[in-house]
């Protein structure tokens, strides 16, 4: 029996995040993709919000755990339960006959694609669109894909880059890259660690990359600085230490640096004609990681392409889910022809 009315939804499935999209209704939900449990007893104790609010906090008796990674499961069994929980509390009662279309990374295999579906179905969800984060992420962006024209967008999300080419109704070129916020923000604890002897939390280090991170450091940039605290790497004792942002510079330059590469390569495997278009119409970035201070310029500078930052550009993936939502079964049939 199926645990949920029957409703359409849309859910980006992120390393990071978990964003759900009902039908006429909008996102109705952002949490965390972290899960609390207790592993002697298999016992999971909190989601999302909740999990995050134990992060640094807990004994070793409760383990915090990333189901999703880079983009693909690596905990099934608490990927069902998350997704489900997820679902119930988006939509405050149970559903029959739900139609779904969830986001995955366009690079993933037959089988991992194969396991998104088996825990969508373990949880009563029987009718399941899987589309590419690129597809998802540049119809959300309000490109109209359909028409014979080159498009191209970059979704920088917090486990994976996705990149896609379209021309009339197809995604012409893919990659997926494992670099995304996650990265970003290992990056900068490393730098921080090596200079200040820090060790510092995920938390701190995206503090770090929000407040006074930048892609294009300048001269004009040097005042920018953070305080923050942590614990000495040798001595183990709390230590406070102000950062500043040419540091931070620094070490997103490794991350973007191959993020450059791979938008590189994409656009070398494009057609005349394809990049010709794009050149015209630019390029669209998406994800919460295209949010970062003067990445378009930093961009532009490296491949000499306007980039062009999206409205909502965090909700890219989730919104564009959400509108294939209004055509499901006419888009099932041309996302499959797409994936073949």
């Amino acid at each position: 029996m199926s645990l949920f009315p029957s409703r359409k939804i849309g859910i980006d499935l992120g390393s990071t995040n978990t964003l759900i999209y009902i039908y006429r209704k909008g996102i109705v939900l952002r949490e965390p993709s972290l899960v609390a449990v207790r592993p002697n007893q298999a016992e999971v104790i909190a989601y999302g919000k909740e999990a995050k609010e134990l992060v640094g906090r807990t004994s070793e008796k409760i383990e915090l755990i990333h189901p999703i990674q880079s983009g693909v499961i690596h905990h099934f069994s608490l990927t069902k339960q998350m997704l489900a929980h997820f679902i119930q509390k988006s939509t405050h009662r149970k559903m029959t006959r739900p139609e779904v279309v969830i986001s995955v990374p366009s690079n993933i295999s037959k089988v991992e694609r194969r396991a998104v579906i088996d825990a969508l179905r373990e949880i009563g969800i029987n009718r399941a669109m899987l589309v590419d984060v690129p597809v998802a992420a540049i119809i959300g962006a309000g490109v109209d894909i359909s028409e014979p024209l080159g498009h191209m967008v970059v979704d920088i999300g917090g486990g994976t880059t996705d990149i896609g080419t379209f021309s009339f109704g197809e995604m012409i070129e893919r990659m997926t890259i494992p670099v995304g916020g996650v990265r970003m923000n290992q990056l900068i604890q490393a730098y921080v660690r090596v200079e200040h002897q820090l060790v510092i939390s995920d938390e701190a280090s995206e503090r770090l990359k929000l407040e006074i991170g930048n892609a294009n450091y300048t001269k004009s940039d040097a005042k920018d600085q953070l305080t923050i605290q942590g614990r000495h790497a040798t001595l183990g004792t709390p230590k406070e230490v102000t950062i500043r942002s040419q540091l931070v510079a620094n070490a997103l330059s490794e991350a973007i640096d191959q993020i450059i590469v791979a938008i590189r390569q994409v656009l070398q495997r494009t057609s005349p004609e394809l990049s010709a278009d794009i050149m015209n119409e630019g390029i669209i970035l998406t994800g919460g990681g295209a949010l970062l201070k003067r990445l378009p310029e930093r961009l532009k500078e490296a491949l000499g392409v306007d980039f062009h930052l999206a409205d909502q550009a965090m909700d890219c993936v989730a919104i564009g889910a959400g509108r294939l939502l209004e055509s499901f079964d006419d888009e099932a049939r041309r996302i499959e022809r797409m994936n073949r």
